[in-house]
């Protein structure tokens, strides 16, 4: 009956959830229950945490939230991490005060622009709100997007105009100087330049 009743214990507590069993790596162990590392510190995790785990990986873990804890080299946690730094290519950096140029240009973002960056690229910033903000080659901002943006349903125009479709999955058949025509017929007209 011991028997019965522990593995039970075991089967509970491994459930069907998606969790790794934790990773062996050179600095040390990451499990759900906590981090040993190579020289023998340490950080076990509360009841309550190791139960919000989702999943494991070598540089940190996410948890049901989707909140991640991130691990530096050493296994130590480092905080949250909720966006990147910045982006580097040949051409400078972005990063969310601004964008330094490697012909010793910048532009500096102001306060609330600085605040409402989502995420940056090696083509662009999206704002929290979702409007793009395209870069060219040297990394000057250059307005919106030249592409258009097309759903299943529906599209944005490159220059604001949002198009219902009247068939789902319409498609771009001719894309021209005045003008665009759709697969379900319709025919937009492009503003004046």
């Amino acid at each position: 009956m011991k028997v019965l009743v522990l593995l039970a214990a075991v089967v509970a507590c491994v459930s069907g959830a998606s969790i790794n069993a934790g990773w062996v790596l050179p600095a040390g162990n990451i499990g759900t229950s906590g981090i040993l590392r190579k020289d023998g510190s340490t950080d076990l995790f509360s009841h309550d945490f190791a139960h919000r785990i989702v999943a494991i990986g070598p540089s940190g873990i996410i948890l049901e939230d989707g909140s991640p804890v991130q691990l530096d080299a050493d296994l130590n946690m480092v905080g949250r991490s909720k966006r990147s730094a910045g982006y580097v290519s040949k051409a400078g950096s972005i990063g969310f005060s601004g964008i330094v140029r490697t012909d010793g240009t910048i532009d500096q973002f102001g306060h609330d622009m600085a605040h409402n960056i989502a995420v940056m690229g090696p083509s662009g910033i999206v704002l929290k709100n979702g409007q793009p903000i395209q870069l060219d080659e040297n990394l000057r901002m250059v307005g919106r997007s030249k592409r258009h943006v097309v759903g299943d349903t529906g599209m944005i125009t490159d220059w604001g105009q949002i198009i219902q479709f009247r068939e789902p999955f319409t498609k771009i058949v001719s894309d021209g100087p005045s003008g665009i025509v759709l697969s379900d017929g319709q025919n937009i007209q492009k503003p004046a330049q």
